[in-house]
């Protein structure tokens, strides 16, 4: 499979919105229609001499999608595109990763990294408004599809509420959270909070999440609440930015 479906489209040379952009737009297009199967683009002369623009232009525009985790220029082969990020319900559906993962097609893992009683930090017990040093449960997660790490979760539990000392002792590699925490300790989980920042990996993210490190990481804070507004679980979640994006559904607010 190639994209010489491109051949059949051309630029408009007399609107205000620039070159590479519009190449842009046809190769995004392109991409999203052949979803995750891989195939070479046209080289950078063929598209030069088609569309009849710079070769500025066309390295303009390859630069931007190279950037976006969109494709990968190979030495020897050619532009290949890359597989598509996975679109996430993360920010506005409360369901867990697995449950989101199986919903979509796609097989998903889970490895614990670490699971332990700790003095909660000042930040982590104003979270979740525990005296400061009280205990709370801290577990570490990573989470991924088909065998390719994706996100590294760091959660926190207040330990002697609820009585969820001894949650300590479930095997998270294998059962949901939020099931646990629901069936076993009637902690319901109605509402959360979510923050959204951009970070660059760390040693520590790069080691797990199998990337360079300065590599962008769309890093994500939670609070989740029970129905009484009390806050039970504090998560930093930092997912790879060339595997993930997310939706976000936004309402009119009505008067």
């Amino acid at each position: 499979m190639d994209g010489s479906a491109l051949f059949n489209k051309t630029l408009n040379k007399d609107i205000p919105i620039p070159l590479y952009l519009q190449l842009k737009e046809f190769l995004m297009e392109l991409i999203t229609n052949h979803g995750d199967q891989a195939f070479l683009l046209p080289s950078e002369a063929q598209l030069c001499e088609h569309f009849q623009i710079s070769r500025s232009t066309v390295r303009q525009t390859m630069g931007e999608l190279t950037s976006e985790g969109l494709i990968s220029r190979q030495k020897g082969r050619g532009t290949v595109t890359l597989p598509q990020k996975i679109n996430q319900n993360f920010l506005y559906v409360l369901e867990s990763f697995n449950e989101e993962m199986k919903g979509k097609g796609l097989i998903p893992h889970t490895k614990v990294l670490s699971c332990s009683l700790e003095k909660a930090s000042p930040a982590v017990a104003h979270v979740l408004d525990l005296p400061e040093n009280d205990q709370i449960i801290q577990l570490v997660r990573l989470r991924g599809v088909d065998n390719e790490p994706m996100v590294l979760v760091i959660t926190c539990l207040p330990a002697s509420r609820y009585g969820l000392e001894s949650i300590i002792n479930e095997d998270f590699s294998q059962v949901s959270l939020y099931k646990v925490m629901e069936e076993k300790y009637l902690v319901s989980i109605v509402s959360t909070r979510r923050t959204i920042e951009v970070k660059i990996a760390g040693d520590f993210e790069s080691k797990h999440l199998n990337i360079p490190i300065h590599s962008p990481l769309q890093y994500i804070e939670t609070v989740a609440c029970t129905d009484g507004g009390v806050p039970v679980e504090f998560s930093r979640a930092s997912y790879r930015g060339d595997l993930s994006r997310f939706m976000i559904e936004v309402k009119r607010k009505r008067i």
